[in-house]
């Protein structure tokens, strides 16, 4: 299997280190995501709720602290290869994300 074959798919990505990630709400071990792509730089994942409050409006004017709203967008992040230790992809299994992150995850051997 190549990285180029999960494009699209939910894999849980393990991570060596998430410093560095946080602002971009990477701060576990273990993230599930989907990938949209990948270079020689990391791999891109979805995130399809990224959330930022702009602090200008059209013009440039700074917009009054009490006026401002976070705004969602899908964003593509791309985590650099050196964050990763793993990428786990699941092909027979369906689910949500949050059915995907409820369930234990165990270490190799103990499924054997």
């Amino acid at each position: 299997m190549n990285i180029s074959d999960v494009i699209g798919h939910k894999v849980m990505v393990l991570f060596n280190s998430a410093q560095g990630l946080e602002k971009l709400g990477i701060d576990d071990n273990n993230k599930y995501c989907t990938i949209v792509g990948y270079d020689n730089v990391g791999i891109w994942v979805e995130n399809p709720s990224y959330e930022e409050t702009p602090l200008r409006d059209a013009e440039g004017n700074l917009i009054p602290p009490d006026q401002r709203q976070p705004k969602q967008y899908t964003a593509h992040i791309l985590i650099p290869w050196g964050n990763i230790r793993s990428v786990v992809h699941f092909p027979e299994r369906e689910g949500s994300e949050k059915e995907l992150e409820s369930e234990e995850v165990r270490p190799i051997g103990s499924y054997l």
